[in-house]
Order: C-alpha cells, then structure tokens, then sequence
C-alpha cells in the first residue's frame, strides 16, 4: 500500500475489512431472528384461525341440532341428516365430527376432533 507522512495505510484496510465483515455477520444474524419471528407470528395466527373455526363448527351444529329439535319434535338421528337438511358445511380434512346419539328424546353428544397438526 501507500504510505503517508502518518504511516502506511495497511492498517485502515484491515480495519474497515474487518468493520465490513462484523456487519455482514450483524445483517445476517439480525435477518434470520426477525425471518424466525416472523414464521412464529404466521404459525400462530394460522392456529388461532384454526381454533376460531372449530369453535364457529361447533356453534352452528348445535343451532342446527337445536333447530331440528324445534321444528321437528325430534333430534337429529345423524350427523348426515343435519348436513343434507340444515345446511352444515365443514373441512372434513381437517376436522372430524363424533355425532353420539343415546337416544330418540335424549340431546345428541357432539364432538369435533382437529385432524390437524395442531
């Protein structure tokens, strides 16, 4: 390198290599904790979308039941019957339905079950 009535100027440019390299390190380091975030923040809010509709399938199946139980007289004897009849409508990829039923008069048992991951 060059020299200058100070000295040579080798020094300044292993100093802004090195500046220039803990940067790059810093911007990287930094990039990957707020890409990590950020995958957190969406795989929560995708799980909250996912309890948001189990709870939305098990109000409108008992409004459903409910309904039946109204207009008919009667509870629904399957879970098929308040899907042709009453409009229900579910990923059933993603949830499975358990329609209980212990008898004719009796309130049937429902439970959903996430097929899901989480």
């Amino acid at each position: 390198m060059s020299k200058t009535r100070f000295g040579s100027l080798d020094g300044i440019h292993q100093i802004k290599k090195k500046n220039m390299v803990s940067t790059t390190l810093i911007s990287a380091g930094l990039f990957i904790i707020i890409f990590v975030l950020f995958l957190l923040a969406v795989a929560k809010a995708s799980k909250s979308s996912i309890d948001e509709q189990q709870s939305n399938l098990d109000s409108a199946i008992e409004r459903a039941v409910m309904q039946c139980y109204v207009t008919e007289g009667r509870y629904p004897e399957s879970f098929e019957y308040l899907q042709e009849n009453y409009g229900i409508i579910y990923d059933d990829e993603l949830f499975r339905v358990d329609y209980v039923i212990y008898g004719a008069n009796m309130k049937p048992e429902i439970t959903i079950i996430n097929k899901g991951r989480w």
